[in-house]
């Protein structure tokens, strides 16, 4: 499953943790992979089947800007669009996909592509419990996947 694309309607993840945090992911009837990330949420790893392993690091200390590397090679990155906007660009593969915040109020974040169609939606499981529902509307790579989950658990907290 290293960077093949796949579907599934809809993926759990389940989060465990207060400093160092646990996140499960896993469909219905298969676990993807956990992803395990330090206290300030800035740096982690992903295991998933076939023995894949990612790392993904915020590489600046002032400025917002991630990457997910895959042995060694970054295979993702992701920067705000510019000025006070909340949406960040992600370039995987060469192609580029913005995540935005949901509807107002929902605490949903959405990833879209570059033809403007929704690939995911993260929603959060609820006010008082961890972790968050992946409903995916296209294919997508586990790495992207993993990623924007990322992605949208750091925007959570600014």
């Amino acid at each position: 499953m290293n960077n093949e694309y796949f579907t599934a309607d809809l993926i759990a993840v389940i989060e465990t943790g207060i400093f160092k945090t646990e996140h499960l992911f896993g469909t219905q009837s298969d676990t993807l992979g956990v992803l395990t990330l330090n206290a300030g949420k800035t740096e982690g790893t992903f295991t998933g089947q076939e023995d894949l392993s990612l790392i993904f690091d915020k590489i600046s200390f002032w400025k917002s800007h991630y990457e997910l590397k895959q042995e060694g090679a970054v295979i993702a990155s992701a920067a705000p669009r510019g000025g006070l906007s909340r949406v960040l660009i992600i370039i995987f593969e060469d192609e580029l996909f913005a995540l935005l915040p949901g509807k107002e109020m929902s605490r949903s974040w959405i990833l879209k592509n570059s033809q403007d169609q929704i690939i995911c939606e993260f929603k959060p499981i609820g006010t008082f419990k961890r972790g968050a529902m992946l409903k995916i509307f296209n294919q997508i790579s586990i790495s992207l996947l993993v990623f924007s989950y990322c992605l949208v658990i750091i925007k959570r907290q600014q």
